[in-house]
């Protein structure tokens, strides 16, 4: 009897699984379709995934990728403007 080929795991704080909790927080997946595709990328239980994808449902799509995928240029300027507003704020 032949060994079932084993399916190849990723981790699951890999860029792709990350995504694909992305596309469930911003809704383009729906929890089934979304828990069934984390399973078989992951290897983990449906129901884990399925609790990893309702805690992430609160956050940012930054908080939950660790990074902002804003050009260089829009980062540049909201750090002018905070400083600005810091040194207003010192004068007043």
């Amino acid at each position: 009897m032949a060994k079932a080929k084993a399916e190849e795991v990723t981790d699951p704080y890999s860029p792709e699984v990350i995504e694909l909790m992305i596309e469930y927080k911003k809704r383009w997946r729906n929890l089934p379709n979304a828990m069934r595709d984390m399973s078989k990328m992951t290897g983990l239980d449906p129901e884990i995934c399925r609790v990893m994808l309702e805690m992430c449902k609160s956050l940012k799509a930054s908080e939950i990728r660790g990074y902002s995928k804003e050009p260089q240029t829009l980062v540049e300027g909201k750090k002018k403007k905070a400083a600005q507003r810091a040194a207003q704020f010192r004068e007043a």
